[in-house]
């Protein structure tokens, strides 16, 4: 059975650019430092939520044993990496 191509995500520019921040492990306070496109935290970390809902990235807890818990109150605590799925969307979209 051939696996059928998903339909491709449309993102807005600031979700496009963390997620291009994030093909190794960013901090959340690094992706703050870096954004180009917004200052704003709450809005940054708006962004990194919907990324993450759309399964183009996940959260990477180091000191934490269960590295799956991701508590969006904390963002400050967790690291970001784009998922297999997240990179597949930046090369379609170099």
């Amino acid at each position: 059975m051939e696996r059928t191509k998903s339909k491709q995500i449309e993102l807005p520019e600031l979700e496009a650019e963390v997620l291009k921040m994030c093909l190794f492990p960013e901090a959340f306070e690094t992706l703050l430092d870096e954004c180009v496109t917004e200052k704003k935290e709450s809005i940054v970390a708006d962004a990194v939520k919907n990324l993450i809902h759309h399964k183009l990235m996940v959260a990477v807890n180091v000191d934490i044993s269960l590295s799956w818990v991701y508590d969006s109150d904390k963002m400050r605590e967790s690291s970001f990496r784009a998922t297999a799925k997240g990179v597949e969307w930046m090369e379609g979209n170099g």
